[in-house]
């Protein structure tokens, strides 16, 4: 019986990341690898982008959004890429976004690989801008989903272009 105490503590390891979820990180948690792109379909010069399915229960959680603000209904022709507001919805009120409150607003935290985030930081259920994420370049977006009173964190692997958002990864802990 001891011998069986001593072996189950030695193969015990300590939690290292202190219950932070470090972004690219798998340890932990369920990845889904989508490497795909998400285009808008396109109604006038406002588009509603495809839904995501953040914990695989089969209900879209969140949704991007292209806005054409010089368009005024002419199509999906876009002049200039700044022209374009990207948007990201969270038509689950289940999902709150990882970002920071200045001024009594709200934004989207663009994150590196390596970066690291907890329970204790700020998440908001709310429409969020992209437009300050850098284009054609990988970043990360944190949020938690809370599912029958228990709260999970997960990230967003995506690389933003003014016409389409290509998700190369979804995780979500375990």
């Amino acid at each position: 019986m001891a011998l069986l105490l001593v072996a189950s503590i030695a193969s015990c390891k300590k939690d290292t990341t202190n219950g932070k979820v470090v972004f690219g990180d798998s340890k932990g948690m369920f990845v889904t690898s989508c490497q795909g792109s998400l285009f808008p379909e396109q109604y006038g010069h406002y588009s509603w982008g495809n839904m995501v399915d953040l914990n695989g229960d089969g209900q879209g959680d969140i949704q991007f959004h292209w806005w054409d603000c010089d368009s005024e209904g002419q199509g999906h022709h876009v002049e200039h890429e700044h022209d374009i507001v990207i948007t990201l919805k969270c038509p689950n009120e289940n999902v709150g976004l990882l970002g920071n409150i200045v001024n009594q607003e709200f934004s989207l935290c663009a994150n590196n690989a390596n970066d690291s985030f907890d329970h204790n930081n700020t998440f908001k259920c709310t429409d969020a801008s992209l437009n300050a994420f850098p284009m054609d370049e990988v970043k990360y977006i944190g949020f938690k989903l809370t599912d029958n009173n228990q709260s999970r964190l997960g990230w967003m692997k995506v690389n933003l272009h003014h016409d389409h958002v290509e998700l190369l990864e979804t995780a979500i802990q375990k």
